[in-house]
Order: C-alpha cells, then sequence, then structure tokens
C-alpha cells in the first residue's frame, strides 16, 4: 500500500511538473517504522523516511527544504495522516563512498588561486571539527569568486538581459564568460561539462554548511567539495590557455 501511496505522489509532483520532487522520489529509498498506539483503540501509524541517492541530494541541497515540505504535504492528502507520515527526507549515507585518494592542487597563472588552492588542501589535512569543515566550504566558495573576477571581464563578456554578473555572482560571471569563450556548435558538449562542474561545485560548498549529521560524513563532502572546486579550476585554466 505504501508503495502506491508514493506512486501517487510521484504522479502529483509529474502533474505539477515539480520535477526536483520527482527526481527526489525517484532515487530515494524508503524506511518505515511501525509505532504501537497508546490505546488499543488507536491505528498503528507508520512514520516513512526517504534515504536519498547522494548525488540527487548534493543537486538539490539548496532546495531540499521546498522539496520536503511539498513531498510531506503530497503524502498527507494521499494517505490518512493519522496512519502514514513522512518523518524525514535524508541523504543516505551508506552510499557515500569517498575515494581515499590525494588531492592535489593544479597550478596556474594566478598566484591568488594557487595560494588559496594551498590553504583549502591544508585545511584538509588538519581538520578535526565540523567549524573546520566548515571553513573548507567558505574557502572554496572564495576561490570560485576569485576565480570568476580574474577571468570574467565586463566589457567583453555580455550576459543576457536580466543575469547579474556584479561581484559576488561567481556562478553568473563564469556561465557568461564560458558562454563567450566556448561559443558555437562545436563547444557544446564542453559547455554542458563547464555548467555541470559548476553547479556541483556551488552545491557542495551548500551543502557542507548545512549538513550537521556526524564528523566523518562532513569529512567527506569536504573531499567533495574540495576535489569539484579543483576540478573547476583545472577546466577553466584549460579553456585559458587553449
Amino acid at each position: 500500500m505504501i508503495e502506491k501511496i508514493r506512486y501517487i505522489v510521484k504522479e502529483i509532483c509529474q502533474v505539477n511538473k515539480d520535477f526536483a520532487c520527482v527526481e527526489v522520489i525517484q532515487n530515494s529509498e524508503m524506511k518505515t517504522v511501525a509505532r504501537q498506539a497508546r490505546y488499543r483503540w488507536e491505528p498503528e501509524i507508520y512514520y516513512l523516511t526517504f534515504l536519498v541517492n547522494p548525488a540527487i541530494y548534493i543537486k538539490y541541497a539548496t532546495d531540499m527544504s521546498r522539496i520536503t515540505g511539498n513531498i510531506k504535504h503530497y503524502f498527507d492528502i494521499s494517505a490518512d495522516w493519522n496512519t502514514l507520515r513522512v518523518e524525514e527526507i535524508t541523504i543516505d549515507y551508506d552510499k557515500v563512498n569517498i575515494l581515499n585518494t590525494e588531492i592535489i592542487l593544479v597550478e596556474t597563472p594566478w598566484e591568488e588561486i594557487n595560494n588559496l588552492q594551498k590553504k583549502l588542501i591544508g585545511l584538509m589535512q588538519g581538520g578535526n571539527d565540523s567549524i573546520d569543515f566548515q571553513n573548507i566550504g567558505t574557502t572554496s566558495r572564495t576561490i570560485l569568486d576569485k576565480m570568476a573576477r580574474t577571468v570574467f571581464n565586463l566589457s567583453i563578456h555580455i550576459a543576457p538581459a536580466g543575469v547579474d554578473v556584479s561581484n559576488g555572482k561567481f556562478k553568473n560571471q563564469i556561465h557568461t564568460y564560458l558562454a563567450h569563450r566556448l561559443r558555437g556548435g562545436e563547444n557544446e558538449e564542453m559547455r554542458a561539462v563547464m555548467k555541470s562542474a559548476i553547479e556541483f561545485a556551488e552545491n557542495s560548498v551548500d551543502l557542507i554548511n548545512q549538513t550537521v549529521h556526524k564528523l566523518d560524513v562532513k569529512k567527506q563532502f569536504a573531499e567533495v567539495c574540495i576535489i569539484s572546486t579543483i576540478s573547476v579550476i583545472n577546466l577553466v585554466k584549460s579553456i585559458e590557455e587553449s
């Protein structure tokens, strides 16, 4: 019965064109916990926990509050709230698997970017608590912002109408820079790769700052954040040198 309700909720999301909710539901495992009623005449209540695939959770990290609220609401109107409730939608930590590889900085022509990379790796090597790992998120965001300011030229890289490319809007600046440097149909695939890399890096930064779970998980996401940030640096460097 629970799987049928899940299907109905997914279809409601589909009809409402809430494709983020659809993707979260499709890429989650449900855990059900039954809690006995206090009195014989009360029904048994089932509490659901959605364990979301880490890649999907990271993709929608900044939107998870809205997604969670919508899914809970759709379950409430599709089932008897007195017997079935969504308790939590969270990341499936059992599927988080970071390879313990050495993180190496990318040498660039920009000394400030190189120094910030060294700082980032130093924070990882000396990180012991959640504050250290949040500092990694902050430093990663600073690097992406500095990188954007380094390569973006307001007089050359013209943004589409309505797109804010002022300082601090590093994602918009880099996307506008890429649209200029990688213009043309022959560069379509490279533009898509760069867009995904930037989105993933930003979501990784946001996830570090949002998650409040156990220390070893925070460290794993810190590694993801560093790797994704350095990947963006490497891609931008390659474009600059091409």
